[in-house]
């Protein structure tokens, strides 16, 4: 039986969306095959240092969608341990697809040491050309942003300020942060303040991370 012209036309189509469709499957895979290759070089541009760029630790128990606070003494992997984490949550990540190619989401990730960061904004300050704000929208557009070492910068009132207003802020945009300590959050209410740990609290799933330092066996304990 001969076809119709109009069959004819949606067979063609159909085989066209099945090309189509193979085409993309077949650049998604060579996209996550190129960013498994180069997750070095992502994570230093979004400012892990490079000691950190080949973590060891294993996050595979964890929720990558979740916000967390690792805290525990000096040299046990907490730095490790996020950097991992902040790998595994770009690896897993849903690409975007425009112009024919895949890339990542703008404002993914990115890693800052709270002391620097700090320092940043407050350099801001005596700056003719960097605006404040404009440095704390920096920290607060990430989708998921580590902030290691908290709690080691000099406690004034405007570090308090400052820090709140940023945590505050991905707290209530419901932004993924995840920060390393060597303070528990009883500490952190002490040193800092107490809204400052009730929003770590309730954005972050707090593990206390156990052992003399990093090369030790490292156990992870859930609080």
């Amino acid at each position: 039986m001969e076809q119709t012209a109009e069959i004819k036309e949606v067979i063609k189509n159909l085989d066209f969306t099945a090309k189509d469709s193979s085409e993309d499957d077949e650049k998604l895979n060579r996209f996550k095959s190129g960013l498994e290759k180069n997750i070095q070089t992502v994570l230093a541009k979004m400012g892990v240092p490079k000691r950190f760029l080949s973590p060891k630790s294993n996050p595979l128990r964890l929720n990558l969608k979740s916000g967390y606070y690792f805290h525990g003494p000096v040299g046990t992997g907490k730095t490790d341990l996020a950097v991992s984490f902040l790998k595994n949550v770009i690896l897993n990540s849903e690409p975007v697809y425009e112009y024919g190619k895949y890339r990542l989401k703008d404002n993914l990730g990115l890693f800052v040491s709270v002391p620097v960061m700090l320092l940043n904004i407050r350099g801001a300050f005596k700056s003719e050309t960097t605006e404040e704000i404009a440095l704390i929208k920096k920290y607060v557009k990430p989708e998921v942003l580590v902030m290691d070492d908290l709690g080691t910068e000099k406690t004034t009132d405007w570090v308090m300020q400052t820090l709140y207003v940023i945590i505050n802020a991905r707290y209530e945009e419901e932004k993924q942060t995840v920060i390393t300590s060597n303070y528990s959050l009883d500490d952190i209410r002490k040193n800092l303040n107490d809204k400052i740990a009730s929003r770590i609290t309730a954005m972050t799933e707090v593990i206390e991370i156990k052992g003399i330092d990093r090369r030790s066996c490292i156990s992870v304990v859930k609080k």
